[in-house]
């Protein structure tokens, strides 16, 4: 709910962030930044971690978690279901480099963590689904994965790495052909029919 208790102290957060590292940031200054008292904060987080993980979620959850909802209908076909979880995974991490950009929220001092908490964030939100796409598709005969759940791993923390573009930065070309050689390897080894991935291939905007 907008402007409740717990949206005041985000914004606090964000606030402080601005100007402090958030490793310096206490949860009394977070209780006097958003204008609540101590107790107000331990009720809606138990850490000063979580109120981080919160932030980073309400920031740059909106592509997730329409990804989200639209790859968990199993009636979808398996490669659309793939190519809506790279769509959100692209779009949440456009977002998190246009904000880095152009807001103070990201500042340099603050960059490696907020990027840390992202790449979690996304692994939380979108393996499991991922996971389930797998498996749909290895019973389907449509995917050679016997283990869905370690190849969901593999496969979204190599996206997350690559496009969020910050632990190993890339220029567009160089991500291009990145991304050309992590689908053709997933073709060779999954069984995946040529084409079906050439939504990994779309040279990035720039």
């Amino acid at each position: 709910m907008k402007g409740s208790k717990r949206d005041l102290i985000l914004d606090a957060m964000q606030n402080l962030m601005n100007d402090r590292d958030v490793q310096l940031i206490t949860v009394d200054e977070i209780a006097r930044e958003a204008g609540i008292g101590k107790g107000s904060i331990y009720y809606y987080f138990s850490s000063k971690s979580e109120i981080l993980t919160a932030l980073i979620e309400r920031s740059y959850g909106a592509a997730i978690e329409e990804g989200r909802r639209l790859a968990q209908d199993s009636k979808t076909d398996v490669f659309r279901r793939l190519e809506i979880l790279f769509e959100a995974c692209l779009t949440a991490s456009k977002e998190l480099r246009r904000t880095e950009g152009q807001s103070s929220l990201l500042q340099i001092q603050q960059s490696a963590l907020i990027h840390q908490e992202f790449l979690s964030f996304l692994f939380r939100s979108l393996q499991p689904i991922l996971r389930d796409v797998f498996a749909q598709g290895n019973a389907s005969g449509q995917i050679v994965c016997p283990d869905p759940n370690s190849a969901s791993r593999i496969v979204l923390s190599v996206l997350g790495v690559f496009l969020d573009n910050h632990l190993s930065p890339v220029s567009p070309e160089e991500l291009h052909k990145l991304m050309e050689t992590f689908a053709w390897m997933q073709e060779k080894a999954m069984g995946i029919p040529e084409g079906k991935l050439d939504f990994l291939k779309r040279k990035p905007e720039t």
